[in-house]
């Protein structure tokens, strides 16, 4: 264990830190908290009823979104739950860096020593949001308020000059030509006798802005770090974006993020811009991750609420097709990012669910797995993850059976995750010293034991073995 986070406070901190929760991070990028190694299992909703609380506690969660909410941190510390806190836009120093550093400050003052804390987070998909807003502005908001305004002129003949203007706008910016499209746009408003109303919000200038940003953060982190040395960074990302593009961003964090909702795959919603739409993108963007901050911990933002609970103006047809996911898609999406590497797993969404409902008990009840497995899923590799060998079939199988060996006091845990679509049957090399050793999972109803080294066991489409010894 090195000690990548000091365990103390800076003194401006209004509460004694004799107090405050204290984290490390493992050389295997393992979450040691109060002197614990803790798989997180994280929820971003901050309940409103004390029962919420409660239930979140009994299932197994050891982190809960608080915010600056200081009565929401006294319940969680009550409960032996841990929180994290947003510290906003002001973290980016790159405007206002005086007022942004009072702004720290301020937090750290309030909030840094309280014992529920163990993370602070930056500014939610602060990356992708340098594009997402001027593609809401460029390519869809000012199309439709040019073409209003276009078929209003009285001038018939500026009227037709501007809507052949308005489509070369769109040809330009589809073949990639945003400065030149957005220059045509611009033109358009002066023919019109307006203003354009955002300027500066181009595509053409929005990696120029994504560069002040990750400097600004940079900055604002460093700042952060200096005042409050215990309590790492959290930095989430939209499931977007280029490798070296989040890789200039999480120099400004501790630990990296990213949120991806893949259920359903439908025509109607499409969280994953991988080739690879299924659940098993979850394995993938947990892969990015890694690759874009070697040897920092990776949390997996996952789903928990269904498309059309945030789309409340769908027709009835297409919110019943934007579903919540099952328990068995829950599952999966959880083993897989685990199995890929992730050190902590987060739920976002469930604002959204009723806590009544069939969705909400699936997802405690798979939380309250993992929670129990705890001991298995904070625990070192036993190695690094497993490709398996698989009998022959007819796909295609771009994708495969992976599994993450952990070493436990019981002995070595296997987790087995098939991110194919269809059943396979997979043999896992496990080595002369495993021979003879039996494993069995009770939930998927198997069983093998090593022979000549290795373990071969059939699985179901896009499902998980929890493979434990005899």
């Amino acid at each position: 264990m090195k000690p990548f986070w000091t365990l103390f406070l800076c003194a401006v901190c209004a509460v004694s830190a004799a107090h405050a929760a204290t984290v490390v991070i493992d050389d295997d990028q393992m979450a040691r908290i109060n002197g614990k190694r803790a798989f997180i299992l994280g929820m971003y909703e901050t309940p409103k009823e004390d029962a919420i609380y409660d239930e979140l506690a009994a299932a197994g969660f050891n982190l809960v979104y608080s915010g600056t909410d200081m009565e929401a941190l006294d319940k969680l510390a009550a409960r032996n739950l841990f929180a994290w806190i947003n510290t906003g836009g002001q973290i980016d120093l790159s405007d206002t860096p005086d007022a942004g550093k009072a702004h720290l400050a301020d937090l750290v003052a309030k909030f840094g020593a309280h014992p529920a804390l163990i993370t602070w987070e930056v500014p939610d998909e602060a990356l992708w949001n340098c594009w997402y807003g001027a593609t809401m502005w460029r390519r869809n908001a000012e199309v439709r308020q040019q073409r209003e305004k276009i078929a209003a002129l009285a001038d018939k003949a500026l009227a037709e000059k501007l809507a052949k203007d308005r489509d070369e706008v769109e040809r330009l910016f589809g073949t990639g030509r945003a400065a030149e499209a957005e220059a045509l746009a611009d033109a358009i408003w002066e023919a019109l006798g307006e203003k354009q109303p955002h300027p500066g919000l181009n595509l053409s200038n929005a990696q120029e802005r994504a560069d002040k940003m990750a400097e600004g953060m940079l900055a604002g982190y460093e700042e952060l770090r200096r005042l409050d040395p215990a309590h790492p960074v959290v930095m989430n990302h939209a499931p977007r974006n280029s490798i070296a593009q989040l890789a200039h961003f999480t120099r400004a964090a501790d630990v990296i993020a990213c949120d991806i909702y893949p259920v359903p795959r439908s025509r109607h919603v499409g969280h994953s811009d991988l080739m690879d739409q299924s659940l098993s993108c979850v394995g993938g963007y947990t892969e990015r991750l890694k690759a874009a901050a070697p040897g920092k911990p990776v949390w997996l933002v996952l789903q928990g609420f269904g498309w059309a609970d945030i789309q409340p103006d769908r027709t009835p047809e297409i919110k019943k097709e934007l579903r919540r996911p099952t328990l068995a898609e829950t599952r999966f999406m959880a083993y897989n990012a685990i199995v890929r590497g992730a050190r902590g797993l987060v739920y976002w969404g469930t604002a959204y669910v009723e806590k009544d409902s069939d969705f909400w008990k699936d997802l405690m009840r798979a939380i309250r797995e993992l929670a129990d497995l705890q001991p298995v899923l904070s625990a070192p590799d036993a190695g690094p993850m497993i490709e398996a060998d698989l009998a022959p079939t007819w796909g295609s199988l771009d994708r495969g059976v992976v599994a993450l060996p952990k070493n436990t006091d019981s002995g070595m845990w296997i987790l087995v995750v098939n991110e194919w679509t269809d059943p396979l049957t997979y043999t896992l090399p496990l080595g002369e010293e495993h021979e003879g050793k039996r494993y069995t999972d009770p939930a998927a109803g198997v069983a093998a034991t090593v022979k000549d080294g290795v373990l071969t066991l059939p699985i179901g489409p896009q499902s998980v073995h929890v493979l434990r010894p005899e």
